[in-house]
């Protein structure tokens, strides 16, 4: 069943998606066929470590051109890019199966699609893109709420998808936020509703009259956000810099050329767009300043 699009890829699943744009895209098949297991060796690729407040304990294994993504609550997800297809494990929560699918699993499909993957958050101002990236726990996703409150279309929120052709572009991502619950009340999202909660995050599925189509938005430039403690500043920093840094928040597996090839587009972004270091007081109260800099 065809429901809408996302990363451009276009969604045929029989689960229900909460946070799809319209246009058009690459089919994605999503499917669920309860707790499957691998079988037979698996070989190593990627381990995440649980940090506080910024996820769980992961590890993605490869199978020849297949991956089996194993979660620290004992669950396997099954991603096959040449297809493209996911296959989730039983999940009680749809919203949950959505937000897996839009994490590593996509990132994967993105890479084999030769598209890089960036954990940052994408808004647009002016028919451009604007790239916000910054380690966890930069307050990324709050920003993007900020951006989202003052009418800005959030193009993606954790996960953003650049494309490099014919001009580096970003394909608009689900349109999903998630916010710390100790922040939501400083927000007003109109027409966004809360799909799923947990103790660390609150996620919203955005205004479905504001999310637009998946088709790229050209970038005009990349912020690297930074705390400050003494008011805003920014500064224009080197392509080598912008390379070091946002290398960092590059989504890569080792396996065929794909490190070559993220890196090759890491540079060309960096060579072709203005990267800027942006410092700002890491303060709720100052928000809208804080869009009010970035959109100047």
């Amino acid at each position: 069943m065809n429901q809408g699009t996302s990363f451009g890829f276009r969604i045929r699943s029989e689960m229900q998606f909460l946070c799809l744009r319209g246009g058009q895209g690459f089919d994605l098949e999503v499917v669920t066929l309860g707790d499957r297991t691998p079988a037979g060796p698996l070989e190593l690729a990627v381990e995440w470590t649980a940090q506080p407040g910024q996820g769980g304990h992961g590890r993605l294994y490869r199978r020849d051109r297949e991956y089996w993504l194993w979660t620290g609550r004992g669950r396997w997800t099954l991603i096959e890019p040449d297809v493209p297809r996911i296959t989730l494990p039983s999940l009680e929560d749809p919203a949950l199966g959505e937000e897996l699918v839009w994490s590593i699993p996509a990132a994967i499909c993105l890479l084999h699609r030769r598209d890089l993957a960036l954990h940052a958050v994408a808004v647009e101002v002016k028919g451009r893109a604007l790239l916000l990236a910054a380690p966890g726990g930069g307050g990324k996703s709050t920003l993007g709420a900020a951006f989202a409150q003052a009418g800005y279309r959030v193009l993606s929120e954790d996960v953003t998808c650049l494309r490099m052709d014919p001009h580096p572009s970003v394909v608009p991502g689900p349109a999903m936020m998630r916010l710390r619950p100790d922040v939501i009340s400083h927000f007003s999202l109109p027409g966004a509703r809360v799909i799923r909660r947990t103790p660390s995050r609150v996620t919203f599925a955005l205004d479905p009259q504001g999310r637009g189509t998946c088709d790229p938005v050209p970038l005009q430039a990349v912020f690297l956000l930074e705390t400050s403690s003494n008011g805003f500043a920014v500064g224009r920093v080197s392509p080598e810099e912008g390379i070091r840094r946002l290398w960092a928040m590059t989504f890569r597996v080792p396996g065929d050329d794909w490190l070559a090839c993220c890196f090759s587009q890491l540079a060309e972004v960096a060579a072709r767009i203005p990267t800027w270091r942006f410092a700002r007081p890491l303060r709720l109260e100052v928000l809208s300043e804080t869009v009010g800099h970035l959109t100047a």
